[in-house]
């Protein structure tokens, strides 16, 4: 029994290892992600708000340090899809600088 509460553990703690990312990279971890949709130029607007924004606008939630939301907003059918919150300890320097452009959130080109 205790090994296998052991290995939940570790499952758990892997889990976790893989998806918090430790920096935040926009080539690694934003474009890939868009590109991975295949979207629709003419109808399909990505877009990447900080974190901390984000949870001001929607609710009060925790917060692991840093981290952006990430999203698809369909013009056609007037809604958000393909979201997802990434939480991590910091933002590499290109996140930042493009977050920054846009008082922490952007439209993906």
């Amino acid at each position: 029994m205790f090994d296998a509460i052991i290995g939940v553990l570790k499952t758990v703690r892997d889990w976790v290892i893989e998806n918090i990312p430790k920096i935040i990279t926009f080539l690694e971890h934003v474009l890939k992600f868009f590109k991975s949709l295949n979207l629709d130029r003419k109808k399909e607007s990505p877009f990447v708000i900080e974190g901390d924004l984000f949870r001001k606008l929607l609710r009060p939630a925790p917060v692991k340090g840093a981290g952006i939301f990430e999203a698809v907003y369909d013009e056609e059918f007037d809604e958000i899809f393909a979201s997802r919150e990434l939480q991590s300890e910091n933002v590499d320097q290109q996140t930042k600088e493009r977050l920054s452009q846009g008082d922490g959130m952007f439209i993906a080109d």
